[in-house]
């Protein structure tokens, strides 16, 4: 390589290149300094992206190109309260906490839940509405409060909703607030024995089931006998496990269809599909204590008929007081279900049993 050709090359500061002829009539042939000769390979590479082979100088500042200093920004959960906003305390900040994550302090009505001071937060939808979260931020009333709150709940028993168990004489209460068991109600109603037959006196349970927004009111049927169908051929669920039959109040009649026939409601059928109670009432069967047929032929003309004769049978559906020797022989000889005949002009009440 001709020594123009070194110089041009990046090694300008080369004492032969200082002193090399360059101009325009100058050849590889000139004359060398009398410099002592350099080797080239003790000298540093050439950075090939450079011309010059000289490095920019660092001015020592990054950010602020006037004080050498970098100033950050502030931001929520710095731990510092900046303007704008209500509180910082850095990584305590939370949405369940006093300072939210977005710094800003927590409050009845924000819709986040500030655990350990408020019960509950639905936001511009809190309000005291059954069910919902108050203004306060507090539960309205609700399923579960263990305050039975009328025309929305049928029972409340509080943590026991949903267990199963039955307490005091009353049926086990579901998750949703309503009686595990199947109803049983005195018609508020009263017939002369001219009730359509056995299928009109269902139909006229499941009217009044209806009319009381009952639960399954078309499974409703009248405990009542012809002289050839009864509540044991008609009825079609009469045993189900799980399911006592019971008031509308909750309270237990029986168990099972076993008890039911061996010992008659516990306490009578006193709530009508209103929950009005009443007592000292007759009622129309036809049906012995074993739910069979009482009088194959009294019973006022399969009941199409309100003539006067014959007769039929009646059930006396509860006592006043559950206690003393008259309800010892109510209970015992079952009158609940047969006690004696009336004419089939009279008015009387119906017995209406879930079924199913």
């Amino acid at each position: 390589m001709s020594l123009r050709a070194a110089c041009h090359l990046g090694f300008a500061l080369l004492p032969a290149c200082m002193h090399a002829d360059d101009s325009a009539g100058s050849s590889d042939s000139a004359p060398a300094s009398s410099s002592s000769p350099v080797s080239f390979g003790d000298l540093p590479p050439v950075d090939p992206t450079t011309t010059t082979g000289e490095s920019t100088p660092s001015t020592g500042t990054t950010d602020d190109t006037t004080s050498g200093t970098t100033t950050l920004a502030s931001f929520c959960g710095d731990k510092i309260q900046d303007p704008g906003e209500q509180c910082d305390y850095g990584r305590n900040n939370s949405d369940l906490g006093s300072c939210t994550l977005s710094c800003t302090k927590a409050s009845c009505g924000d819709g986040l839940l500030w655990d350990g001071v408020e019960q509950c937060d639905l936001g511009p939808a809190n309000a005291k509405d059954y069910g919902g979260c108050t203004p306060s931020c507090e539960w309205a009333a609700r399923c579960g409060d263990g305050n039975t709150d009328l025309g929305y709940e049928e029972c409340d028993l509080g943590d026991l909703n949903g267990s199963g168990k039955e307490v005091d004489g009353n049926a086990a209460c579901s998750a949703t607030c309503r009686w595990q068991g199947r109803i049983v109600f005195l018609s508020s109603a009263t017939y002369t024995g001219d009730l359509g037959g056995l299928s009109g006196a269902d139909l006229k349970c499941q009217a009044l089931a209806t009319s009381a927004g009952l639960a399954n009111p078309h499974t409703f049927r009248a405990w009542l006998s012809d002289g050839f169908h009864s509540p044991l051929t008609r009825f079609t669920e009469l045993d189900l496990v799980g399911a006592p039959y019971i008031l509308l109040n909750g309270r237990i009649l029986a168990d099972t269809s076993v008890e039911l026939i061996d010992l008659g409601p516990r306490t009578g059928i006193s709530i009508t599909e209103t929950g009005q109670p009443v007592f000292n009432a007759y009622v129309w069967t036809n049906t012995t204590a074993f739910g069979e047929v009482f009088s194959p032929t009294d019973h006022c003309k399969s009941w199409a008929s309100s003539n006067d004769l014959p007769p039929a049978r009646l059930g006396y559906n509860a006592l006043m007081l559950e206690q003393g020797p008259t309800f010892e022989t109510w209970k015992n000889e079952r009158y609940w279900t047969s006690a004696f005949a009336q004419a089939c002009d009279l008015l009387n009440h119906l017995y209406c049993f879930e079924d199913g």
